[in-house]
């Protein structure tokens, strides 16, 4: 996976509890696969089977998702999560190879934990 300097600045934005926080408010907002997807990079970010450098890509992916006035700011109606949910989609398009069947089920378990 080629990463951007640029992007890995964004890894500083992200923290583990703010990620939760702003997918219970965003539950409404996102459909179930951008929020799957969400939390599928999350626990890829935690998978020590990854090389480093790529789980940095994936931490800065979601500091961006957390981050409100990013490209397109998030309060903006309708388009405010393109930008993030389009990141997110890359990242997973490009994260293929390492996503499990223990990280797809955990990653289930914690959405429908998200949606109740």
């Amino acid at each position: 996976m080629r990463t951007e300097d640029g992007l890995l600045n964004y890894s500083k934005y992200f923290n583990e509890s703010g990620l939760f926080i702003k997918l219970g408010k965003v539950v409404g907002l996102l459909g179930q696969k951008a929020l799957y997807s969400v939390v599928i990079v999350y626990y890829l970010m935690f998978d020590k089977n990854i090389p480093l450098k790529v789980r940095t890509v994936f931490m800065a992916s979601l500091g961006y998702f957390m981050l409100p006035t990013d490209l397109v700011a998030d309060f903006l109606p309708v388009i405010g999560f393109a930008d993030d949910i389009a990141l997110i989609s890359f990242v997973i398009a490009n994260a293929i190879e390492y996503i499990t069947p223990e990280i797809r089920e955990k990653a289930s378990v914690k959405l429908s934990r998200l949606l109740d």
